[in-house]
């Protein structure tokens, strides 16, 4: 018996150092399979028209070339391989980027105050239930497709003609800031009202208590004590909503043209009668579209790593 231990140790070691090399290679097969669209996006991006669509495909730009950025930039209306219909096609992004922004990040700021004072409501004096924290999320289970047709009769017809009778003006949320940045606000608020339970949760009610005997009030208990505690959670829920909205597509599609244009609602104009779908410059667009998030998620990391942990602080 003892002398047929070294030879099951041996045989454990040889086990899990297979099972460790799977292990690492499913993981890096996963890596490969989750990060080759994003590199085909980014290869396509740089290569002219010639190289899009071909049989066997091109897995790198064989003639690199910098017009599909050129293009949507408006720093040149000529694209080379492409006919004249296609390439006098520029659509500038600096006006989408701006509408993006400007409403992604309104909406996503909306959202995060309510839905973190919502939060502290339920947390601390249970609004709602003890089920309210469970059942906010069935707004989240709605399909957009489902919502996207009757908002936009409520955009474009009812409150026109509410407004005409109540106010005598015709007051429009169909294809505005407004419209669309209290539409995103709304769907995503039970989102922030989930996450931040989690953290408001971890912050003990001790240390209210205490800052309440000597004579602060509930605001400013809240304003100095709470959310300072609670703000990596905040910076994590702000970046996951704000990603969130700026890649929605299906509400944008829906209830803006042509005045507000977000970048993912110019990423489906790039088409041509002739060539069809541009696919280059559609990956470049993609390319920029993605930037923002990749360089938030390396600024912000800290407080992504102190807010997924949800147990920063301890009662």
């Amino acid at each position: 018996m003892m002398a047929a231990a070294p030879g099951a140790r041996a045989s454990f070691a040889r086990r899990h150092h297979l099972f460790w090399w799977f292990r690492h290679a499913a993981l890096l097969a996963w890596t490969l399979f989750v990060m080759f669209p994003i590199y085909w996006m980014l290869a396509t991006s740089f290569k002219d028209a010639g190289e899009w669509v071909t049989w066997p495909p091109h897995w790198y730009p064989h003639y690199p070339t910098l017009y599909n950025y050129r293009q949507i930039f408006a720093f040149s209306t000529l694209s080379e391989g492409l006919s004249r219909e296609a390439s006098e096609q520029v659509f500038s992004i600096w006006g989408a980027m701006y509408d993006s922004l400007l409403i992604c990040t309104v909406s996503s700021l909306i959202s995060l105050l309510l839905g973190t004072f919502l939060a502290y409501s339920v947390s601390r004096f249970g609004v709602g239930g003890r089920n309210f924290r469970y059942l906010i999320l069935t707004i989240r289970m709605v399909p957009p497709i489902v919502i996207a047709i009757p908002i936009l009769m409520y955009y474009a017809i009812m409150i026109p003609y509410t407004t005409d009778v109540l106010f005598g003006a015709r007051i429009s949320f169909f294809d505005s800031y407004t419209g669309l940045g209290s539409l995103y606000t709304a769907t995503t608020l039970p989102f922030v009202i989930w996450m931040m339970l989690s953290f408001i949760d971890e912050v003990p009610y001790t240390l209210e208590h205490a800052a309440r005997m000597m004579g602060a009030g509930r605001i400013y208990t809240l304003r100095r004590v709470v959310l300072p505690l609670v703000a990596s959670g905040m910076v994590v829920t702000f970046l996951f909503i704000f990603i969130l909205n700026w890649s929605e597509f299906l509400l944008a599609l829906t209830l803006t043209h042509p005045k507000v244009t977000t970048l993912p609602i110019l990423l489906n104009k790039f088409q041509s009668a002739v060539e069809g779908r541009l696919y280059g410059p559609q990956a470049a667009i993609g390319t920029v579209i993605t930037i923002p998030v990749v360089v938030l998620g390396i600024l912000i990391q800290k407080h992504l790593i102190k807010g997924f942990s949800f147990g920063m602080i301890r009662k």
